[in-house]
């Protein structure tokens, strides 16, 4: 029989961490309670994204869209320096705390800056401290997973981001028909629900063995860089969420004249069958494996996203419902897989990798999305020009799976995986 993940690490003389089960299922409860809160502001202000920027600073179409990127580098740039010091200090608790706190402040700032480059400068400094409390949050929830239950644990985890984010949507949109400032007091106010949460009833795992440079964040992916297959699926998965929440809902202010609560229930038929099934997706990723689901999922995704344009109307709630279970299926998988991969004495860094890779696609996607519609809009119909970036996004889910495919199954052969 082969050698688990973890028995060849304690043998290849890293310091290995030993299940912990005490305790397990409070912290649990408390890491997805604090996980839905932190993503909530995420999505409360998608529904609205053309009053909060289009129409409150008079932006073009790139720059609004811009809002929904500019976070991002701010993630890509605080992860991995947020992740090596979870890791280095030990303390992931107070830097979690920390970010939310941080976060808090930011987003309330957004309700109350009068320039659009202030608004953009502000919303950069919330993506980096959003994206720290994430890659936090992930690393406690591996800290406490016994390994045989680790794609569970993630599916838990998973479950939370995107019911958080699912519930965000409909939510921002009904919030927004009084006011589309409102979204912001909303979004400062579940950041603190998630701080209180978090000082109260998380708690650190046992003392791990800790990375000893900040600079081992960089050097991870090139001691580890079987990472760079999970890597490489959440940024071509995040980069289509990133359309979603631009493109795809000025498509549906635009083409079919929604209102906010309406595109916000919309997402909704998306978001929320992907965060339900994240959980049962996890399970079944400990019992049959990452690879089949993960390239399955993706494949059929990238078919389903491709086909947003052509629809009618009618069909669009049933492709969102689609999508979100196929988002699901191929999501849990990829989580516990780049714990799989990981050393647990570096799995703060891991995941906050996982996140600026995530957050590279989430950035790309709004930008890519509006760079295709400006370009082809020049030359064609509004309709077209959001039909050909939805083909375009789908288009990268499909060469994902087919490009990865041999490095998952060796991957899969030689046990690093399951």
């Amino acid at each position: 029989m082969a050698d688990s993940p973890t028995s060849r690490i304690a043998g290849s003389g890293l310091t290995a961490v030993a299940p912990v089960r005490a305790g397990t299922l409070p912290c649990t409860a408390a890491l997805t309670a604090t996980l839905f809160l932190t993503m909530l502001p995420v999505t409360v202000m998608v529904p609205a994204l053309k009053e909060l920027v289009a129409e409150r600073f008079d932006a073009s179409s790139f720059w609004t869209h811009s809002f929904m990127s500019i976070n991002m580098v701010g993630a890509i740039l605080a992860a991995p320096i947020g992740g090596a010091l979870a890791d280095r200090l030990g303390k992931r608790k107070q830097l979690l705390v920390a970010a939310l706190l941080a976060n808090a402040t930011l987003i309330l700032t957004m309700a109350y800056v009068p320039t659009l480059a202030t608004l953009l400068t502000v919303r950069l400094l919330e993506g980096a401290a959003h994206i720290i409390a994430v890659s936090t949050i992930m690393a406690i929830a591996c800290d406490w997973a016994p390994p045989r239950n680790r794609g569970r644990m993630m599916g838990w985890i998973g479950a939370s981001l995107i019911l958080g984010t699912a519930c965000g949507a409909p939510l921002g949109g009904h919030l927004a028909r009084h006011s589309a400032i409102t979204v912001f007091y909303a979004g400062t106010a579940f950041s603190l629900a998630a701080a209180i949460i978090a000082t109260i009833a998380l708690h650190d795992a046992p003392a791990r063995k800790q990375l000893a440079k900040l600079r081992d964040a960089v050097n991870l992916v090139r001691t580890h860089r079987d990472l760079l297959v999970p890597y490489a699926y959440t940024f071509i998965d995040r980069f289509c969420v990133g359309v979603i929440i631009s493109s795809f809902v000025l498509y549906l202010s635009e083409i079919h004249g929604l209102l906010p609560s309406e595109r916000g229930n919309l997402l909704a038929f998306f978001l929320f069958p992907f965060a339900l099934l994240c959980y049962p997706m996890g399970r079944l990723a400990d019992r049959f494996g990452r690879t089949l689901p993960m390239c399955v999922g993706s494949i059929a995704f990238g078919a389903v996203f491709a086909l947003y344009g052509f629809l009618p109307f009618g069909w669009l709630p049933v492709a969102m419902v689609a999508s979100g279970v196929l988002s699901a299926v191929m999501f849990a998988p990829n989580l516990a897989m780049c714990s799989d991969l990981t050393p647990p004495d570096r799995r703060a860094t891991a995941y906050a990798g996982f996140n600026v890779a995530g957050s590279l696609g989430f950035m790309c996607g709004p930008l890519i999305g509006g760079t295709v519609l400006a370009i082809v809009a020049n030359r064609t119909s509004p309709l077209v020009a959001y039909q050909t970036a939805f083909v375009v996004a789908g288009t990268t889910e499909v060469l994902c799976a087919l490009l990865t495919l041999p490095r998952l199954r060796a991957l899969q052969k030689r046990g690093l995986t399951r």
